[in-house]
């Protein structure tokens, strides 16, 4: 059984299946009584995952930590400049030194 991960912005995450890292850009509200879900874009190309809920996080994502990215998502318009201008590089280069302590492969810029 998976632990239960805590879903923030700014974190870090692995993507296993793609072997990719990525952050949490934003943390959404579901149902009464259901823990939050996330939104995730990688490292390698901006690529936006779109939405895990929970149990999908706790299933599909390895949390690394917090990059320091304090950032308010408005739309995706805005994220994709965001990343373009480079606004959440920082946040990648710290999200991909934290991988690079699980292995070394993931402090590449992929």
């Amino acid at each position: 059984m998976n632990t239960p991960h805590q879903l923030t912005i700014g974190d870090a995450v692995l993507y296993p299946r793609e072997q990719a890292v990525g952050l949490i850009y934003e943390v959404y509200e579901r149902g009464p009584g259901e823990r939050p879900g996330g939104q995730v874009l990688l490292c390698r190309g901006g690529r936006d995952l779109s939405g895990f809920s929970a149990e999908e996080a706790d299933q599909f994502l390895q949390p690394l930590g917090p990059t320091g990215l304090a950032y308010e998502f408005t739309h995706v318009g805005q994220l994709h400049a965001d990343y373009y201008r480079g606004r959440l590089a920082q946040a990648f280069a710290t999200a991909r030194l934290l991988a690079g302590f699980r292995d070394i492969r993931y402090l590449q810029a992929r």
